[in-house]
């Protein structure tokens, strides 16, 4: 058996030593062999004298791999081998060999392994790093990046028109990839810690009245007015309803049921589920609408799709954009409306007569009230004139004070 706190698989061991004849000599090599030391690179090669690194630390990593690195001094050599031997007895060690892979190499190689991202999250991915990580910081070592190199890649970013949001999400991407590199214990820690990311304003949510909405449906082509409608009324995606199989359309309850979606992924048309489970959902149809879908279903939908194009295919964005939607929105005065917006649409007409934030929140698909209210809290009426509008009328006259007695005279 090995002494305590050494490891099986020493140069003694490989040459036929078993442990129990180790002398004292023995274990101060095999001690020699698993600590970190320095050594004389020109002691031990007298041909080397003069020439090179002096001072050479050998140690074994924490996978019990040979490693060595040389120095011009005595002094940083020992501090180097004291730092060695400490972090691998704290269990901080990280490998300055496996620190050096470059930031392009990790984030891709980060990407690879990535097994529970979406197709569209991985493409998105890879435009961020082939179109700013490589450019600026792709040939830089994970170790030697600094929080300055990402507040010069904010700026760059700002200097060439990208929006706050966009810079966000790159830095978050940034984040996440180097994150994961101080769990795997390639570096110490993450250099974007600390870094100010810039401040989103918040937009201005656009939203169509009625008559607003019933000119755009006017406008849009026959063929699409049941689509946009749909959009303005139930609040649901673009994809959602691209994507919608007439078995999810239950025309005589009246509900329409979420639990696909279509998407775009390198040109390739696909239908997936919804992102979260929040996302998969039941919406109930109101009756004037469902009126429209049955003259949907019975003259323009295909076996597979509710809303397809004209000749039975599904609905590109970027061609339903140009073709469809942008003459659309210039003849009914609303440049510069986007097909989201008819999201936010149906989220204002249903605060109007008095929806509940909880029924919007689920109408939705959001994954919290949270994100309902922090996104369209300020679409609703003054909940707290409301509650003490409440309290007045049900508690009021239970709980009003008695009429002060006249003075007397």
């Amino acid at each position: 058996m090995s002494p305590a706190g050494f490891q099986v698989g020493s140069p003694l061991e490989s040459q036929g030593i078993p442990s129990f004849l180790w002398t004292k000599e023995d274990l101060k090599i095999v001690q020699k062999d698993l600590m970190a030391h320095v050594e004389d690179r020109w002691k031990s090669d007298a041909g080397r004298k003069g020439n090179g690194l002096r001072w050479r630390v050998r140690y074994r990593n924490n996978q019990n791999k040979h490693r060595t690195k040389s120095f011009h001094r005595r002094t940083e050599a020992d501090r180097f081998a004291r730092e060695i031997e400490r972090s691998l007895d704290y269990g901080t060690f990280i490998d300055p060999k496996v620190s050096q892979i470059t930031f392009d190499d990790y984030a891709s190689n980060w990407l690879n392994n990535a097994n529970n991202l979406r197709e569209t999250t991985v493409v998105s991915y890879e435009g961020i790093i082939r179109n700013h990580f490589v450019p600026l910081l792709g040939s830089t070592p994970l170790a030697a990046l600094t929080p300055d190199d990402f507040r010069h890649l904010i700026k760059r970013c700002q200097a060439n028109g990208l929006s706050d949001s966009s810079i966000n999400k790159i830095c978050r991407t940034a984040k996440t990839i180097l994150q994961t590199a101080v769990n795997d214990r390639i570096i110490h820690h993450n250099p974007l810690d600390g870094v100010r990311f810039p401040k989103e304003s918040q937009k201005e949510i656009r939203f169509l009245t009625v008559p607003q909405l019933a000119g755009l449906v006017e406008a849009i082509d026959p063929h699409y007015q049941t689509f946009v409608l749909s959009a303005g009324i139930l609040g649901a995606r673009s994809g959602e309803l691209r994507g919608l199989h007439p078995r999810n359309l239950d025309l005589k309850v009246g509900q329409l049921n979420v639990v696909e979606q279509l998407t775009e992924v390198r040109g390739t048309v696909k239908i997936v589920p919804p992102k979260t489970s929040a996302g998969t959902r039941k919406i109930t149809l109101p009756k004037f609408l469902v009126s429209h879908l049955e003259e949907q279903t019975a003259e323009r939908s295909t076996e597979d799709l509710v809303f397809p194009t004209e000749n039975g295919a599904p609905i590109r964005r970027s061609n339903f954009t140009q073709r469809i939607w942008q003459p659309a929105i210039k003849a009914a005065g609303l440049n510069g409306f986007t097909f989201h917006e008819l999201r936010h649409t149906a989220v204002a007409l249903s605060i109007q007569i008095g929806a509940h934030p909880k029924a919007i929140q689920e109408r939705l698909g959001h994954s919290s009230i949270t994100v309902t209210l922090d996104r369209y809290g300020h679409l609703f009426p003054a909940l707290d004139e409301a509650l003490a509008d409440g309290f007045d009328q049900a508690y009021g006259k239970t709980l009003a004070s008695p009429p002060r007695p006249k003075e007397l005279n």
